[in-house]
């Protein structure tokens, strides 16, 4: 008998969660009242903030990847300053003559996959850009109004090497030295 009524009950329960087209449902009633005296014991977690990384500083320093002089030599114009933006894992580097022009800069970020940074690589110089294979795992260099910007990646890396002039080799040359020190 007890089995009986228990088994009506389960299937009273499971009719009534049951919904009909057209019908809303409604939840079952408790079958107990929650206790409404004292509050559950229990911690409640919080969930944790991502933490924001500092914003980068760039400070007057040498370059990691080449120094001022083989920068000189490189894009034909007297280097007068150098900068370098603490960025995590690989800092980034600015070039300036004395009239406080920029004449290069060097970016380098790291991109999920490998296959992210070669996409990034290609489409960064935009559509005009011509493919460059001889650097790394290879990229494309533009021309541009400002001057030359070239993308390039190694592995999962992505370097970025803009300079002054509207001339392509003097941005493979940098990037060159950038791939070799990464």
């Amino acid at each position: 008998m007890r089995i009986a009524l228990a088994l009506g009950l389960a299937a009273g329960l499971l009719l009534a969660g049951c919904d009909t087209a057209g019908q809303d449902s409604a939840a079952p009633a408790p079958t107990t009242a929650a206790p409404t005296s004292a509050p559950s014991l229990r911690p409640t977690r919080t969930p944790a903030r991502p933490r924001r990384s500092p914003p980068p500083v760039t400070v007057d320093a040498p370059c990691p990847y080449a120094d001022a002089s083989t920068v000189m030599d490189i894009v034909g114009q007297h280097i007068a300053r150098t900068t370098v933006t603490r960025t995590t894992p690989y800092p980034g580097c600015a070039f300036y003559r004395p009239n406080a022009e920029r004449a290069a800069d060097v970016a380098v970020s790291v991109l999920p996959t490998a296959a992210a940074a070669r996409a990034s690589a290609i489409r960064l110089p935009g559509a005009d850009a011509n493919p460059v294979d001889s650097v790394a795992d290879g990229g494309a260099v533009a021309i541009t109004g400002d001057g030359a910007v070239l993308a390039v990646s190694k592995d999962r890396a992505l370097v970025v090497v803009r300079i002054n002039q509207r001339i392509s080799l003097e941005a493979i040359e940098l990037a060159k030295l950038v791939v070799a020190k990464l």
